[in-house]
């Protein structure tokens, strides 16, 4: 795990000598926030509801993007859902009694985008993420260590729609006194359209391996609608459905990303 977070250090500081070098680079820093909300039994008896209030920054310098986020999160029923906070992803294992609400994990993660590949609309993104164990494990709201994935995404993206694939792998910290922890793979697909100048439509699936021995993986499908309000404000509306007994029953969230004036000019 050390060795990891040695690569992923390596690689934010390569990132900064890279731009330091660049004359006149493209900046832009935007904003998101927003609720969500899923509901599941994770193959329990009993419901466990989730509601996050996410909380986001991008910045983005020509082709490398930096990202940082946390959720305060609302969390009423038994399951363990701290495998992924926003969306309430998790297994039926019982950690709670009532509610509990409180900051949950933080994700930071740098990305270096290929774009307009051989004169075409076609990119590849790299990525690598890191999860901070800023939600209080006791109490269901983080998973109590480091986690590290690398992602790679390829896609098509141009003025009439766009496609993407794509696949990482995630490294994972042991917590104390719980159940061995798995390494494990993930992946995803979408698509997306047009609907006039200000609206956009779009599809989307996700799965992951399961993270303890004897669950089921993760997964869920899902579309958005996402809307340009202003030149500065965009607001995006999700809805999806769990394919296992790993994920929420139904998940619905409303996103706004925000561009300031006087850091984008």
């Amino acid at each position: 795990m050390k060795t990891w977070a040695t690569k992923l250090a390596l690689l934010v500081a390569a990132s900064f000598l890279t731009m330091a070098g660049t004359a006149q680079a493209e900046v832009r820093l935007s904003f998101s926030t927003g609720v969500d909300y899923s509901s599941g039994e994770y193959g329990g008896e009993e419901t466990t509801e989730v509601i996050a209030v996410p909380f986001g920054v991008r910045l983005t310098v020509d082709d490398w993007t930096f990202r940082a986020s946390t959720s305060y999160l609302d969390i009423t029923g038994p399951a363990d859902v701290s495998e992924d906070g926003e969306t309430g992803e998790g297994s039926g294992v019982v950690v709670r009694e009532g509610a509990e609400r409180g900051l949950g994990d933080t994700r930071l993660s740098v990305e270096r985008a290929f774009r307009r590949i051989g004169g075409t609309d076609a990119y590849v993104e790299v990525s690598a993420q890191v999860r901070l164990p800023t939600g209080d494990e006791e109490r269901g709201l983080g998973v109590g260590t480091t986690d590290y994935a690398v992602v790679s995404e390829v896609g098509v993206s141009g003025d009439g729609g766009g496609i993407y694939v794509s696949a990482g792998y995630r490294f994972l910290g042991q917590r104390d006194g719980g159940p061995e922890r798995e390494d494990g793979m993930q992946a995803g697909v979408g698509a997306w359209l047009p609907a006039g100048n200000r609206m956009r439509v779009g599809a989307f699936g996700n799965w992951r391996q399961a993270s303890t021995e004897g669950n089921d993986d993760p997964a869920n499908a899902g579309a958005y609608i996402s809307y340009r309000m202003s030149e500065r404000m965009r607001v995006t509306f999700t809805a999806s459905g769990g394919l296992s007994d790993a994920s929420p029953d139904y998940m619905a969230g409303i996103r706004f990303n925000w561009l300031p004036g006087g850091l984008n000019n």
